[in-house]
């Protein structure tokens, strides 16, 4: 998986997971249409509409919309060209919350608390989403492919005991140091020194003289908040940013107490 793929993945998962208390719409199921239906974020429609999921527009939609020339599939396989409205948003949350607005229609309403993400493939193919005769078996591909169903497992309840390994709180560093970053991820940037709280600084003062910001070993922080990427790979937000917890499986903080 490139970069830019898990940047996809956890910009819709993590929206996915946000929306699923309001509409109860399976987390796999809308991460793999996104990835489906705009290419990973790279077609025309995603990039100029935030459109992710190749939603037609209709009248009282209550957004613009955007022509372009698309494929239908007929019941005997072959495909025909047409010119179709489409969708346009303003932004990348209007978006993705479009498309559960759109779930509301009445013909999609089967989709509701269905927590096996086959049958939830399955049903939107039958409810008519798309015309591709293998579209649902092409969307549990990419579940099974990228694992998404570890995005089920957060708002399933699956996993509250493992969750609780890492809960906000009081942490120690138990390793030789760990990078402060912009982000939970080894992606993001690690943030400067100078940009870490007074207190930290302070605790980390005999950190490497690179002018980049890290919590050395023995030095307590305060964990805010805590986001869970993969079953090894856990982060903390802190007042100076995020560090990890652990990190292929291995930890970097022990919690306190």
């Amino acid at each position: 998986m490139t970069t830019q793929q898990k940047n996809f993945i956890g910009m819709i998962g993590n929206a996915a997971v946000r929306y699923y208390r309001d509409y109860g719409i399976l987390p796999s199921l809308t991460i793999a249409q996104a990835i489906v239906e705009s290419n990973w974020g790279k077609s025309g429609l995603s990039r100029d509409c935030h459109n992710y999921f190749g939603m037609k527009w209709s009248n009282g939609c209550g957004c613009e919309y955007k022509e372009y020339r698309t494929k239908e599939q007929k019941k005997d396989g072959s495909y025909i060209t047409i010119t179709a409205k489409f969708r346009k948003y303003r932004s990348v949350e209007e978006g993705i919350k479009g498309y559960y607005q759109f779930l509301c229609y009445k013909r999609y309403k089967n989709l509701v608390g269905v927590t096996d993400y086959e049958k939830a493939c399955d049903l939107i193919r039958q409810d008519g989403w798309a015309t591709a005769l293998k579209y649902s078996e092409s969307l549990k591909e990419k579940i099974r492919l990228y694992g998404l169903m570890e995005y089920d497992l957060r708002v399933l309840g699956v996993e509250k005991e493992s969750v609780e390994a890492f809960s906000p709180g009081t942490y120690v560093v138990t390793v030789s140091a760990i990078k402060v970053r912009e982000g939970a991820g080894i992606n993001y940037p690690q943030k400067a020194f100078k940009d870490m709280t007074i207190s930290a600084q302070f605790q980390n003062r005999e950190c490497p003289k690179n002018g980049k910001a890290v919590y050395i070993k023995g030095v307590v922080f305060t964990a805010k908040e805590i986001i869970k990427n993969s079953d090894d790979e856990y982060w903390a937000k802190t007042p100076s940013g995020y560090v990890a917890l652990m990190f292929g499986g291995e930890e970097y903080a022990k919690k306190r107490g």
